[in-house]
């Protein structure tokens, strides 16, 4: 049993099938049902203020609605780490699906693997998709996972995949601004952009489908349409920013209307200069600072899981109580830097220069070393006595 009726609203960025299978051929007066779902990420062009933006996918969640009905999650393969596969052609939306395994291409180079953690609820269970590190976005197919079981003789279940701002990345845009702008201008220009889409395009659900026993009642979602006047208030505000005749990153911030403590998660901020920035208490999960001047910052208690600083230079940043749960700051600078009690548990450090870095009370369980210098043998053992890892490099 497909699904009864769906909507998969940027299938180009994701299209979702949700599927029953009846375990037992024959039919019984109490159904017994294997729930599937399969999906499929990657980029979406979307025209926008005479140009228009691409943009996919970070992480996203998705949630049974059910009705009438409970799931038994003891069988669901949903968890853990998967590979995404590739897929050569984009089908219509009414026929992927079908097939879609048979056009799988050969150079798998370009495609991600994903980790899905489960959010058990009897009412509403859910599933967290995050891309692994070392990709930016999620890319792929993943094909007709079982999500968990149903026993009942009527049933309701509605899949919806929700996003937020920080799930949406930004890979490119084209006829919306100049190509001589700062970086800072880059990035937060980027960064209303997403919020835009995250507010006027992806609500309430990038896609969703529904399955049940009877088909009376059905209602089908409404794709909504967004005011013409949203759309106006955007184009002034990125005339706003080209306009602006400073390229300091707080500046730039609030002509944006933008909130660096609660807007920046999962944002896109490489090559930015934002030395000196207080970034204190703010949350950037998943943040994107490769290659930025990040010296002297102040990131105190900042939520920094899985931000990516690669190359940055965070040379005398403060970086006290930073939640740094799985950064990847491979070749960054923290000369000076001051990590005391930061969380660095699988987080990449791998020549990353430690020279006068403070990283007494600091958490390294299964943090990555490497080829740091700066890194005294009297440190060396001591951080591993406390669980970080050293490899050869």
């Amino acid at each position: 049993m497909r699904s009864l009726d769906s909507h998969n609203k940027y299938p180009d960025c994701l299209w979702m099938q949700l599927e029953a299978i009846p375990v037992s051929a024959t039919p019984t007066a109490t159904q017994h049902l294997d729930l599937y779902i399969s999906l499929n990420f990657n980029e979406h062009w979307q025209p926008l203020l005479g140009g228009r933006v691409k943009f996919g996918l970070q992480s996203g969640t998705l949630k049974l609605n059910l009705a009438n009905t409970k799931i038994t999650l003891a069988s669901c393969q949903l968890v853990g780490d998967f590979k995404l596969l590739p897929i050569a052609e984009k089908a219509p939306e009414n026929q992927r699906g079908e097939g879609v395994s048979d056009r799988l291409q050969k150079d798998e180079t370009d495609y991600t693997s994903c980790h899905v953690s489960i959010m058990e609820d009897e009412s509403q269970p859910g599933w967290k998709f995050e891309v692994k590190r070392g990709k930016p976005f999620l890319k792929g197919l993943l094909k007709s996972a079982k999500v968990g079981e149903v026993t009942t003789p009527e049933f309701r279940i509605e899949a919806v995949f929700e996003v937020a701002k920080e799930d949406i990345y930004v890979t490119d845009a084209e006829g919306l601004w100049p190509h001589d702008i700062t970086p800072n201008q880059h990035s937060i220009l980027e960064r209303i952009l997403t919020l835009y889409l995250a507010t006027n395009q992806l609500q309430p659900a990038l896609s969703w489908a529904l399955l049940c026993e009877d088909s009376s009642g059905v209602k089908r979602r409404d794709v909504e349409i967004v005011p013409q006047t949203e759309e106006a208030l955007l184009q002034e505000m990125v005339d706003r920013i080209i306009g602006a005749e400073t390229a300091d990153f707080a500046a730039l911030a609030k002509i944006a209307n933008l909130n660096p403590a609660q807007d920046l998660a999962g944002a896109n901020l490489r090559g930015t200069t934002l030395n000196a920035v207080d970034f204190s208490g703010a949350n950037l999960d998943r943040a994107n600072f490769r290659g930025a001047d990040l010296s002297d910052a102040d990131f105190s208690d900042a939520n920094l899981q899985n931000a990516k600083f690669s190359g940055a230079d965070l040379s005398g940043a403060f970086l006290g109580n930073a939640d740094l749960k799985g950064a990847d700051l491979y070749k960054a600078s923290l000369a000076l830097a001051n990590l005391g009690g930061a969380n660095l548990e699988n987080a990449n450090l791998v020549e990353v220069n430690l020279t006068n870095a403070n990283l007494g009370g600091a958490k390294v369980e299964s943090a990555i070393f490497g080829n740091n210098s700066g890194l005294s043998e009297e440190m060396k053992v001591n951080l591993q006595q406390r669980g970080a890892i050293f490899q050869e490099v």
